[in-house]
């Protein structure tokens, strides 16, 4: 009889253990669907982070691809180029035709042009023709000390842009277009182009100062072939003229690593 007693417990607690190995298995099989579903879920949203890329433009008239007749400019002619390679881009140009480095400045306190730098991954930039050449006032006064003056100001104003940039996005690539020399049929077009050449020097000096911040010269191409790249007000490039410049930045870009978004 007690025999008997004793395979009943035995029984009860064989089946009991069991029943617990069960609730363990089940426990186990659970959590790892959450686990697996939880990781899927991240890496569903860290892909829709990576597939997010914005170009933002600042600055003039260039940024704004005034002289254009196709209305891409540069900028536009870029992220074309960065969209052949199937990344889906974001384009935000703030540029303002007409403006200065003081102007820019001011721009990049509002908090919804910061907004736009802030979530930025490439930073599209041309600023300093207007403060050197002031709408053509320059081809007839050429003082040095008002040149040096307005150099002073515009290099103090473009230190703290860089600064308000990196402020505000640490990581955004900016691609600093330099200045060229429109004015090639002038007589003083020889000290016109010696100030440009000077501006550009300390421009590529500043920008090298800061991390990310790359110069991208455009002085070369308007040396020799000037008018074939100009459009009909004699000042902004035609549509050859932003090719040239899309080119050199793209070229720039995917040296870089960034052109292509990864």
């Amino acid at each position: 009889m007690k025999r008997n007693k004793w395979v009943i417990m035995m029984t009860w607690i064989s089946i009991l253990a069991l029943l617990l190995c069960l609730v363990g298995l089940f426990a186990v099989a659970t959590g790892k669907t959450t686990t697996d579903s939880t990781a899927k879920t991240e890496k569903t949203t860290e892909t829709k982070k990576s597939g997010r890329f914005q170009v933002t433009g600042l600055g003039d008239s260039l940024t704004a691809g005034v002289g254009d007749t196709d209305g891409k400019g540069y900028v536009r002619r870029v992220v074309d180029t960065i969209e052949k390679n199937g990344t889906n881009v974001t384009l935000s140009n703030l540029a303002i035709s007409g403006a200065r480095s003081n102007q820019l400045l001011s721009q990049l306190g509002q908090k919804e042009i910061a907004d736009q730098v802030k979530n930025a991954d490439v930073i599209l930039m041309t600023i300093g023709g207007n403060d050197l050449f002031r709408g053509g006032a320059a081809l007839e006064d050429l003082n040095a000390a008002d040149i040096q003056k307005n150099e002073t100001a515009y290099l103090k104003n473009l230190e703290q842009t860089y600064k308000r940039i990196r402020e505000l996005n640490k990581d955004a690539v900016v691609y600093h277009l330099g200045l060229y020399n429109p004015f090639v049929d002038v007589a003083n077009r020889a000290e016109l182009a010696s100030i440009a050449s000077k501006w550009n020097m300390d421009t590529t000096n500043l920008a090298s100062k800061y991390s990310r911040i790359v110069y991208v010269p455009t002085y070369d191409y308007f040396i020799l072939n000037g008018k074939k790249y100009l459009s009909s007000d004699h000042f902004h490039p035609n549509g050859a003229g932003y090719q040239l410049f899309a080119d050199r930045v793209s070229s720039v870009m995917t040296t870089d690593g960034e052109g292509e978004a990864q």
